[in-house]
């Protein structure tokens, strides 16, 4: 193909590469920004309905609305003696646990998780630490949140033993109940910051990569596609050269 003085005259071998990699180099883009559009959503869900006034918990779930992110307040009492010590949670480096103990909501008879914090590991495995609470009835704040969907496991689910408090590796609502005798909630409530029956609480949404860094990406394999479209031209393009004619060389 002919344009102006070049030729464009495509080799099979850099036409076959081509058609393989650009359509995945696009795709892979087109992916990135779709990551990128699906995190801001969940930025915005967090955003807006964290910023939503607290609602009493039992009211809020009875009307089945979404109510992942939403401040509530429970009343009801902690079933100490029935506590959980999710395992393999670090904070600034050090490795612990969070505190996962049974609220059983006053009005309905209902329990939810809630989790109360983290705390240190201790010197000890084997010695599990103490988890202090209030036995009286009270009101619990803080916010909904459903647990992970995908389930990892290594090894062996839960440590030894039958005793109280109990470890567990993963939050696993049906086993938890098997585990506990009890129906609960599908959902964990974080406890508030400022509640004086709780633990380390440094509550951050997690989002991964932003989406900013999504669509940087994104930038990154449209850039490459260009540069390898460019390629593809610049290699298969020659410069029509004018051919030499016998006045020319006598002239010469």
């Amino acid at each position: 193909m002919r344009i102006g003085a070049f030729e464009f005259s495509p080799a099979l071998l850099p036409s076959l590469a081509t058609l393989v990699l650009l359509p995945v180099l696009v795709g892979l883009g087109m992916w990135q920004l779709d990551r990128a559009e699906w995190k801001q959503g969940l930025i915005d869900t967090h955003k807006d309905r964290t910023g939503r006034a607290r609602a009493p918990l039992d009211q809020l779930y009875a009307k089945g609305t979404e109510v992942e992110y939403r401040a509530v307040a429970a009343l009801g009492s902690y079933d100490l003696g029935h506590q959980l010590l999710l395992d393999n949670r670090t904070y600034n480096g050090q490795a612990g646990y969070h505190v996962l103990t049974p609220l059983v909501l006053a009005d309905t008879g209902s329990v939810v998780l809630v989790n109360r914090g983290w705390i240190p590991l201790g010197q000890k495995r084997g010695i599990l630490p103490e988890l202090p609470g209030p036995a009286d009835e009270l009101v619990v704040n803080g916010i909904l949140k459903l647990p992970p969907q995908r389930i990892f496991r290594l090894g062996m689910e839960e440590e030894a033993g039958t005793g109280w408090p109990r470890v567990v590796q993963q939050i696993e609502i049906p086993r938890l109940e098997e585990l506990l005798g009890r129906r609960l909630l599908p959902y964990l409530l974080l406890l508030d910051k400022d509640d004086e029956y709780g633990f380390i609480r440094d509550w951050r949404p997690v989002y991964g990569i932003s989406p900013d860094k999504h669509r940087a990406y994104a930038l990154q394999w449209f850039t490459l596609a260009l540069v390898l479209l460019l390629i593809y031209i610049g290699v298969n393009t020659k410069r029509i050269t004018k051919p030499t004619t016998e006045n020319d060389d006598e002239e010469a």
